[in-house]
């Protein structure tokens, strides 16, 4: 492949590859297309956050105390308990009472 042919090819790539991530900016962080199955325990969780509305199947992200992020059916009861439950951790801490002097 001559020189010309060869600046042309990687012209043309880096083109294509600028419009392919011009067109990623607009999807969403992260979709759920799997959810998991079995129970995580509640211990392990250290929140949550929905999946975006640009995705094609709504879900609950739990975001583990290690960082990893492990997609759940929103649907499921396990799912449901779990965010009741971590949502009340944060309502839940004990209101520190300052004495009067």
């Amino acid at each position: 492949m001559s020189s010309g042919s060869l600046l042309l090819v990687l012209l043309v790539l880096g083109c294509v590859q600028s419009f392919t991530e011009a067109q990623n900016q607009n999807t969403p962080e992260q979709c759920c297309f799997k959810f998991q199955t079995n129970k995580i325990p509640l211990r392990v969780i250290k929140g949550y956050k929905d999946t975006e509305s640009d995705c094609t199947k709504a879900g609950i992200v739990f975001i583990l105390n290690n960082g990893r992020r492990v997609c759940a059916d929103p649907g499921d009861l396990w799912v449901k308990n779990h965010m009741k439950k971590i949502d009340l951790r944060f309502f839940a801490e004990p209101i520190q009472h300052q004495k009067k002097r």
